[in-house]
């Protein structure tokens, strides 16, 4: 049997001497791993998974999960932080074992193909967006030892170009693919868990119930599964569910869809069979403030909604209608409001660090902080991440600095003419401590804290890490 190892590589900022922080973050797996994972088992391959950037791994020991199984293929989902460290893994590999062949996917490969094989000859081929029937179509040239000339969403190089074919169509009816093959991962469910705090009860588990986006927010990377809403039924969701539930003792599910809510029926009907199924779930989503009303919010809840995130992205109407975001800051604290009035926990997504933030609009956003009682919140820095029109509109930009292994929303590379990085990092400590200070909060922490024994469990493995590094 041929075997294939596909690998999800740690970001380049991450390294092991941080895993004293691992206990608060969520290291949930790749669903995009484990969905190729599936498929290829199903066209008769040997699939191993190797979770090393979930698991926190070195490098050196990712390389060594790889080699025991000598495998024909390596397979590297690339995200732009992490693909420098897939070109070191692949690189190691070789080294060793140099009849693998190196194939690469993923968001980054997808917006950048010809760049990324010119920087790192080490890819042999590469696959653009969805790769359930892409992937297995070039396995199986490349074992008939053919020319990918003919393979949709090929990447591959003819002597000194780069050749990138025409891309797949994007898959129609997601309900033909397989469930994600979560038996893949010796560790799962043990070993995976969502965000700190984020849920009560585990295990956890993550699941995305559609793909693509039909927004125009000018700093997201449709690239991978485009602007066109595509859902699994509720029948396919429901009996996943059911699986994982039964298999693994799921308690708590992420649902990790760009847009949870975009299409109302078959959210209630999902709520339907998750309301009265019996399995006693809580679960988390992502959704825009302009998909909820108190009528589907009350459905949600009695369907186990547990947190609803919401990407507010700024306080500042400017910033957001430069962004064509399409919402009003009115609607925000209407939804927000509407969602704790429904027992939902309410989070909200902000980033700073706009081609157009000023002063003001940082000081905007930090009223709006406080002034909107969300539950929870995320605040980033602006990633002009391939793919967006932000990364097209920064590359005429001399003050981006374009280094790939920083690309991980945590960095300031793009500093708007107004302010200057040191200022946002100012501005970003300034927000932190004015929601986590505010008393509601804290309270809030201590009571999911009484009624989580996980959440204490992790909050003490953490402390005990840090206290160990010292």
């Amino acid at each position: 049997m041929t075997s294939i190892v596909l690998v999800n590589p740690p970001y380049s900022f991450w390294s092991p001497d941080k895993n004293h922080l691992r206990p608060f973050i969520g290291n949930l797996p790749s669903l995009g791993l484990l969905s190729l994972g599936a498929v290829l088992r199903n066209s008769g391959y040997g699939v191993k998974i190797v979770e090393s950037a979930s698991l926190g791994w070195s490098l050196s020991r990712t390389v060594r999960e790889i080699l025991q199984e000598r495998p024909a293929y390596l397979g590297l989902s690339c995200a732009t932080a992490s693909v420098e460290n897939a070109a070191k893994i692949a690189l190691a590999v070789k080294e060793r074992n140099p009849e693998t062949r190196v194939l690469v996917g993923g968001p980054h490969i997808t917006a950048l193909p010809e760049e990324t094989l010119r920087r790192f000859p080490v890819f042999d081929f590469a696959v653009l967006g969805e790769g359930e029937a892409a992937l297995p179509d070039l396995l199986e040239v490349l074992e008939g030892k053919m020319n990918p000339d003919r393979v949709e969403s090929a990447v591959f190089r003819q002597g000194e170009k780069v050749r990138v074919n025409p891309r797949r169509r994007f898959i129609e009816d997601l309900d033909r693919l397989p469930f994600p093959a979560f038996d893949l991962l010796p560790e799962f469910p043990q070993a995976y868990h969502a965000p700190f705090l984020n849920y009560q009860k585990g295990p956890t588990a993550s699941l995305t119930s559609s793909r693509g986006c039909p927004q125009a927010c000018n700093f997201c990377d449709r690239s991978v599964f485009g602007n066109r809403y595509r859902y699994f039924s509720e029948d396919y969701l429901w009996d996943l569910i059911s699986l994982l539930h039964r298999q693994y003792g799921i308690r708590h599910l992420v649902f990790t869809d760009d847009q949870f809510a975009a299409f109302r029926p078959r959210l209630v009907r999902l709520c339907e069979k998750l309301a009265g199924g019996g399995l006693d779930l809580r679960w988390n989503c992502d959704a825009r403030v302009d998909s909820v009303d108190p009528d589907l919010l009350r459905i949600m809840k009695r369907a186990g909604c547990w947190m609803i995130s919401y990407g507010i992205e700024s306080g500042s109407q400017k910033i957001l209608d430069h962004l064509r975001k399409g919402i009003m800051l009115d609607q925000v604290e209407q939804a927000v409001r509407w969602t704790q009035e429904a027992g939902i926990r309410a989070k909200g997504l902000f980033m700073i660090g706009y081609p157009e933030e000023t002063e003001e609009t940082l000081g905007e956003t930090l009223a709006f902080i406080g002034r909107v009682r969300l539950d929870e919140m995320n605040l980033s820095f602006l990633t002009p991440y391939p793919g967006t029109e932000i990364y097209r509109q920064a590359k005429g930009n001399p003050n981006f600095m374009e280094d790939w292994a920083r690309m991980n929303a945590l960095n300031c590379l793009l500093p708007p003419a107004a302010v200057t990085c040191r200022e946002l990092d100012k501005a970003y400590r300034k927000i932190i401590r004015r929601f986590y200070m505010r008393p509601g909060v804290t309270f809030s922490y201590l009571s999911l804290l009484l009624q989580s024994p996980e959440n204490r469990s992790r909050l003490w493995a953490g402390l005990s890490g840090w206290l160990r590094r010292g």
